[in-house]
């Protein structure tokens, strides 16, 4: 997708879960002028009402992979690209990972 539609995407998934986003194994590597990076992730999302049982989370992991390169004297943050691996949980409870009606209908 394009990053304007992942933008969007992420500013209409705000939501009241309750996150914890760890990130591991980053690896930083000169890419002709800039610098690109990859890291590993873990997303674990919890409804405001979980108990510990049934559906109320939705997790998921996998890699980010970044570039960055020198814009006014200061290094910046030139493209993400998330690799996911894998989902598991509620996807309702995301508002960027929720099914449409269309896509039920789909399926």
């Amino acid at each position: 997708m394009s990053g304007a539609e992942f933008v969007k995407r992420r500013r209409s998934a705000v939501d009241t879960l309750a996150k914890h986003h760890s990130f591991a194994n980053l690896l930083l590597t000169r890419d002709g002028d800039g610098v690109k990076g990859r890291c590993n992730y873990l997303i674990l999302r919890f409804d405001g009402d979980f108990k510990g049982e049934g559906e109320d989370f939705y997790n998921a992991c996998g890699a980010y992979e970044f570039r960055f390169a020198k814009a006014d004297g200061a290094w910046k943050s030139t493209s993400i690209t998330q690799r996911a691996l894998q989902s598991w949980g509620n996807r309702q409870l995301h508002a960027g990972a929720r099914k449409t009606e269309a896509q039920d209908i789909k399926a």
